[in-house]
């Protein structure tokens, strides 16, 4: 028996990519399509496909099988394997043993039964989830994907998935010198945790969650789906907050201990002390270093696992490349609050009420952190998806810059599609609007810059979550100026 997939709720998002596994299931030819699906743990990943497979009111359930993999055998991975593919094609002729004897009989098995699908009936779905435990313990699986692939599989009505949250292992399917290299017709999708603008969807209609409150839970929970799925929007932001971070036993208490636990980190300790201390704000690789006591080469060692991880993220100043001018960010707003505030605090926690020390350890700096580091994330995201609507901007590239002598910081620079530049600086300020002095301030950066270029006719755009002056808004309406000026209720209008 074959039982329905359950679309999973909440679900918000995701419209690139369910678009791109529709358009290659109804692809008109009769041929098999093979997709890479991968991301970082929590991201949604299951829920997507969750969401594609089960169909909807105007739409039936597809036809798949869904195989999750565990931390075992190989050959108790493809037992379990042959129970989950005779549930879903079912055969009075074939029995799990006989289909357990080989990757190669449990996948001939597959095309055997979508080669007799009538076009009527449709593709046949087969994902493979956390598909590095597979090729863990058989590492000849993806050579054996690839023969049977040419062979079979590409002429077959199937759409194969592989899955998993392993990014390095994941990503190097997909390599020229992998023997999965080019079969990937489908496309290879990594999965990016939500922005800002997503996450407010999570917090619509709710009147406890204004415009400053769901930017503050995106700096809190960061772009995870699962997380923001755990508040209950029916009670106060800092009740939910301490309850789901700070309280005894929350929801939460052992999430990053869980994370670097499945990417089978044997020894924790030296990441946690590398990700606390750029979460503190030494982002420099010898501030890093100091903090940590780490050797040189060990420390090398550990950023890269972190990069390859997608915990962290490297930057350079806009226009440059070299390794020594390089900065390293915790990549999700979540891990970047876990470190700065709960992990510090949780000696504290043990025997303080952990309503009272959210409220004088962590509320008076809210303010900071968002300023420090989250909110030009947020602008930066906003650019993205609405510079060319919203402004008539076409942005090529962006970055931050800051200079070696350290006096100039810009949180955003972009170059356009004119080959003109924009500048722009994001105010956390929830309270004051923005007035003229910040405007000036970010002309005589610019005119600081040592890129001649990027000084003839610049576009400014400034960000304030309490908006602006009116001196500030009638100097914007004036075309010359080249200002643009976005407000709180402009980077999430959906209030």
């Amino acid at each position: 028996m074959s039982f329905p997939t359950i679309a999973p709720e909440p679900f918000f998002n995701r419209i690139a990519e369910l678009t791109a596994l529709d358009r290659a299931w109804r692809n008109r030819g009769s041929g098999g399509q093979m997709t890479l699906l991968y991301g970082r743990r929590r991201l949604g990943k299951t829920y997507l496909l969750q969401r594609f497979f089960a169909g909807s009111a105007t739409e039936p359930a597809k036809s798949h099988c869904y195989y999750l993999a565990e931390q075992t055998t190989a050959a108790s991975h493809r037992s379990a394997l042959a129970a989950q593919l005779l549930e879903a094609l079912p055969d009075t002729g074939a029995g799990i043993e006989e289909l357990a004897v080989s990757w190669n009989a449990l996948l001939r098995y597959v095309s055997a039964h979508s080669r007799t699908r009538s076009a009527d009936e449709g593709r046949f779905g087969l994902i493979l989830d956390e598909f590095p435990y597979l090729v863990e313990q058989s590492p000849e699986l993806p050579s054996i994907l690839q023969s049977w692939w040419d062979r079979e599989g590409l002429h077959s009505r199937l759409h194969v998935i592989l899955c998993g949250s392993q990014l390095s292992a994941m990503a190097a399917l997909g390599k020229e010198s992998a023997p999965l290299y080019g079969r990937f017709n489908a496309g290879m999708m990594l999965l990016e945790p939500l922005g800002s603008e997503q996450v407010a969807a999570f917090y619509a209609g709710s009147t406890h969650y204004g415009l400053v409150e769901k930017l503050l839970m995106y700096g809190i929970l960061g772009g995870t789906p699962r997380y923001h799925a755990l508040v209950d929007t029916s009670r106060p932001m800092t009740e939910e907050v301490v309850a789901l971070l700070f309280a005894p036993h929350c929801v939460l208490e052992n999430e990053v201990r869980f994370l670097l636990g499945s990417e089978q980190i044997r020894d924790p300790g030296p990441y946690n002390a590398v990700l606390g201390a750029i979460a503190r704000g030494e982002t420099q690789f010898s501030g890093i270093q100091n903090q940590t006591g780490t050797e040189r080469g060990v420390l090398s060692f550990h950023l890269k696992t972190l990069l390859d991880l997608g915990w962290i993220r490297r930057e350079f100043p806009f226009g440059e490349t070299g390794e020594r001018r390089a900065l390293y960010q915790v990549a999700d707003p979540f891990l970047t609050f876990w470190y700065r505030f709960v992990a510090p605090l949780a000696s504290v926690l043990q025997f303080s009420d952990p309503q009272r020390v959210y409220e004088e350890k962590v509320i008076p700096f809210l303010g900071d952190y968002m300023g420090w580091n989250v909110f030009e994330l947020v602008c930066q995201q906003w650019l993205q998806q609405n510079a060319r609507q919203s402004l008539g901007l076409s942005i090529q590239r962006m970055g931050r810059y800051w200079s070696r002598d350290g006096r100039t910081e810009l949180d955003v620079v972009a170059e356009l599609g004119d080959g003109t530049f924009l500048f722009g600086e994001c105010k956390w300020s929830a309270q004051t609007p923005v007035g003229l002095s910040v405007y000036a301030g970010l002309k005589a950066k610019v005119q600081s810059l040592p890129e001649a270029k990027w000084r003839q006719n610049p576009t400014c755009v400034l960000f304030a979550v309490g908006g602006f002056t009116p001196e500030l808004y009638a100097l914007a309406a004036q075309p010359e100026e080249r200002l643009h000026l976005v407000a709180g209720s402009d980077l999430l209008p959906t209030l």
